[in-house]
């Protein structure tokens, strides 16, 4: 089931974060660069859930993966699926909708090395390659 988030919700996409990018970036970052990018700033996420668009997909009862767009900024911030739940669909419907609901020329994200694929799979175009400096 598809749905808008709630803040209630934060809690259960905070540990879905932390376990996808755990599990499924494993193979492309090291396990310092992981550290680094699951480290929480609770307030800069209670942020995102108060100004962005935040939809998650339920599969039996539980939040198995989120999506999230920044209007304004045309910029789809986050895409995250649970590792129990990975090569159902999930990601694919909520980025579906993304694009059918949103309808922009252009929609933007910063995908992970891991997530690349799949979104120019999806008819993203890279732009160019980032490198993220965090913490030193």
């Amino acid at each position: 089931m598809l749905r808008k988030t709630d803040i209630k919700d934060l809690n259960a996409c905070l540990s879905l974060f932390e376990q996808s990018v755990k599990t499924l970036c494993a193979k492309d970052y090291t396990k310092d660069q992981i550290c680094a990018w699951i480290k929480i700033d609770r307030q800069q996420w209670e942020e995102k859930f108060k100004y962005d668009e935040i939809f998650v997909y339920e599969k039996r009862g539980k939040i198995a993966s989120f999506i999230s767009v920044k209007q304004e900024q045309k910029l789809l911030d986050l895409l995250f699926t649970h590792p129990d739940f990975v090569r159902q669909g999930l990601a694919q419907n909520l980025l579906d909708f993304i694009l059918k609901t949103y309808l922009h020329n252009e929609i933007y994200t910063f995908a992970s090395l891991s997530a690349k694929d799949f979104f120019l799979k999806n008819g993203f175009e890279l732009i160019r390659e980032n490198k993220v400096i965090k913490e030193g």
